[in-house]
């Protein structure tokens, strides 16, 4: 029994300290335990053995740290598993829908009315429409729905509509914590205009402070499917629906639902 004392505090202090970092970086909490409890008894195993060689107090502490160290190492194994995931997706197939570009959780759904209204004001400092998407866009108006991604989730990008791509822009920027109102419109990002006969969206992947790449596969011109693969961005982040507000857009989002990336549908046009 005394020999599994010293894996077993390893185990409880890895769980520790992964459950903090699964809630800094919001992983779901069921998923965040049963990964953390797998990972952290896993690299106990090992140790059961390493330990009882262990003679001296520094020896002691360097086993701690390795049996700790291995089971963050189990646990990033097990992340890139999920994030690395590219499943494929079969859109619905009724018309006239926008469908969801990316695996989360829908953070917010914003309504911005004809003029200059700011999407955001932060510190006494506006943030306007034009400068989360780079350009004047939608000036009688929109729906601006965000979709925020945490580790686990699938981060390819899908297409919202069926059209042709008019546009893709990418923005440089700065590399900020979400957490902040301001971080869409000073991280760097990148933009996709679609347009079809019935709706012209933008859809904004923003980095976030993991973020180092944003992967775009489209081009100008290009004509694209719904739910069609548009890129990926790494490390979670966010991703911005731009959509017309006119009185034949149902939304159909809520805040806080969870999407599904080229199956959940966002909102519809009734003609």
């Amino acid at each position: 029994m005394m020999r599994w004392k010293l894996p077993a505090l390893g185990a409880a202090i890895s769980f520790l300290f992964m459950m903090l970092a699964a809630r800094k970086w919001k992983i779901p909490k069921r998923s965040a335990m049963i990964g953390a409890m797998a990972s952290s008894f896993a690299a106990a195993l090992p140790f059961v053995w390493l330990h009882s060689l262990c003679k001296s107090g520094k020896a002691k502490v360097a086993a701690m740290f390795g049996q700790v160290s291995l089971a963050f190492a189990f646990a990033s194994t097990l992340i890139m598993r999920q994030f690395w995931r590219d499943p494929e997706r079969i859109a619905p197939e009724e018309k006239d829908i926008v469908l969801a570009p990316a695996d989360g959780k829908i953070l917010y759904i914003k309504t911005i009315d004809k003029g200059s209204i700011p999407l955001v004001t932060k510190h006494g400092r506006n943030f306007l429409l034009q400068e989360l998407v780079g350009m004047n866009l939608m000036d009688n108006g929109a729906y601006v729905i965000g979709v925020e991604m945490n580790l686990l989730d699938v981060h390819v990008n899908r297409c919202p509509i069926d059209g042709q791509v008019k546009f893709v822009n990418h923005i440089e920027g700065t590399f900020i914590s979400l957490g902040r109102a301001e971080a869409q419109f000073r991280n760097e990002r990148c933009i996709t205009v679609i347009e079809n006969p019935i709706v012209t969206l933008a859809v904004a992947q923003v980095a976030s402070r993991l973020v180092r790449r944003i992967d775009n596969y489209l081009y100008a011109g290009q004509m694209v499917r719904a739910g069609q693969r548009l890129g990926m961005i790494r490390f979670g982040s966010l991703v911005a629906v731009v959509l017309p507000k006119r009185e034949n857009i149902k939304l159909e989002a809520i805040v806080g639902n969870r999407v599904t990336a080229g199956v959940s549908i966002l909102a519809r046009s009734i003609i």
